[in-house]
């Protein structure tokens, strides 16, 4: 009895450590989180779908950062052409993204961006969904969003310019298993495949004509993309994503770090050699104190990434005149990822 109560508990224990799990609603992003992503350029494998997986991407390198901060739709432009959003990505200068999250699923409504003619909106019809609940081995959906961009032609006679995209895009949950990486090790999770057909059909509109289909190069063309995207139970972000082309060679992959922006009770720094003068600044600070190349990251109160720089172990100067007056938070980090400095400074002008 005791043997088999021993082998029952090795049994447990050993699926504990590689378990399928379920993502619902509450493992979502929600308002005022913000996420730290590491990019790594030089992979090359994606790993396996199917069952019990391992995946093991711990030697990842963080060649640059990014982040993603989820706000009040309501607090940036552009809501008004998306006024049922529950979530918006800030990009500050750049615009948001908007989506709208329920207990079945979270869509894409679309963006606020600029092409280059000035910010405008982008509204998917249908929505783009991204993900549905629950979410376990082998779930899956697709559908069809469309979405226009329009604007006006500076050439002689041609007034006006649309491109009408349709992208066709199936998910299924190819996979669940372990997955670690440079922040995190052993993570139940599910992997998420994405496929994406992107066909652009462009049209012109002449002075005083109706549209016409554009005959000038490859019209339409089709673009096809794959994501692959781990979800954990526990990071309410995905812990690693990997984008790959039509012939499924990765183009980027990425991974979420435990690196947080240091909040506004914030007081000292953790390396007493780092120094940020002046403080407060106006069109530069200079970074004494870091002894080895790292990066720069700078928040801003709400905790947008706001600076991504490379530092040498010499003084490194960073110009602020773009910034706006007020108190940011900088955090020093070494090449794999370690904070060895981090603190505060003000900005007046």
């Amino acid at each position: 009895m005791k043997k088999n109560l021993l082998f029952a508990s090795l049994v447990i224990s050993a699926f504990s450590v590689n378990a399928q799990i379920t993502i619902s609603s509450g493992d979502m992003p929600v308002v005022g989180q913000s996420y730290i992503m590491a990019h790594d350029s030089t992979i090359t494998s994606y790993g396996n779908a199917g069952t019990s997986q391992t995946w093991n991407f711990a030697s990842w390198a963080n060649n640059t950062y990014d982040t993603t901060s989820f706000v009040n739709p309501s607090s940036v432009a552009g809501f008004s052409s998306f006024p049922t959003a529950t979530l918006a990505v800030d990009r500050g200068v750049n615009g948001a993204d908007f989506m709208k999250a329920s207990s079945s699923l979270v869509e894409i409504l679309g963006t606020y961006v600029d092409f280059g003619f000035g910010l405008t909106a982008i509204v998917f019809a249908p929505s783009e969904k991204f993900l549905t609940f629950p979410s376990n081995y082998l779930t899956n959906f697709n559908g069809t969003s469309v979405f226009t961009i329009k604007f006006a032609s500076t050439q002689p006679g041609l007034d006006s310019i649309k491109m009408v995209n349709s992208i066709n895009y199936t998910s299924n949950i190819d996979a669940w298993g372990s997955i670690t990486t440079p922040a995190f090790t052993g993570l139940n999770s599910l992997r998420q495949n994405i496929k994406e057909i992107n066909t652009q059909t462009t049209y012109l509109k002449f002075t005083g004509q109706a549209w016409a289909l554009s005959t000038y190069g490859n019209n339409p063309t089709v673009d096809t993309s794959n994501t692959y995207r781990w979800w954990s139970d526990t990071k309410n972000f995905p812990v690693a994503e990997i984008s790959a082309d039509a012939n499924n060679i990765v183009t980027d992959a990425s991974y979420l770090t435990t690196l947080q922006y240091v909040g506004v009770t914030e007081k000292t720094a953790t390396n007493n050699d780092v120094n940020v003068f002046p403080n407060p600044a106006s069109d530069k600070i200079t970074i004494t104190g870091v002894s080895s190349e790292s990066y720069l990251l700078i928040f801003d109160v709400n905790g947008k990434l706001v600076e991504n720089s490379r530092l040498k172990k010499n003084n490194t100067s960073v110009n602020t005149s773009d910034y706006q007056n007020g108190i940011y938070f900088y955090q020093i980090v070494t090449l794999n990822g370690k904070t060895t400095g981090k603190g505060k400074f003000a900005v007046s002008k």
